[in-house]
């Protein structure tokens, strides 16, 4: 379940939302390796933002993880 309340949220957007699911399942449920998702979270982050964030922050704020795969 992804919370939408718009209230709370300032948009909505499914593929961040599938992004950030995935990275929880795959990283941390199931251990997997997620390079990939994390680059994309990058840039949909970035892409939504309008600016050129650093990658490590973005993964950071997010996941609360290192940015090294």
């Amino acid at each position: 379940m992804v919370e939408r309340d718009a209230e709370r949220w300032r948009g909505t957007d499914d593929a961040y939302d599938r992004v950030m699911l995935e990275l929880v399942i795959s990283a941390i449920v199931l251990r997997e390796p997620v390079a990939e998702l994390r680059s994309e979270l990058v840039e949909l982050t970035r892409r939504r933002s309008g600016s050129d964030v650093p990658g490590g922050l973005i993964l950071h704020s997010a996941l609360g993880l290192r940015s090294d795969p």
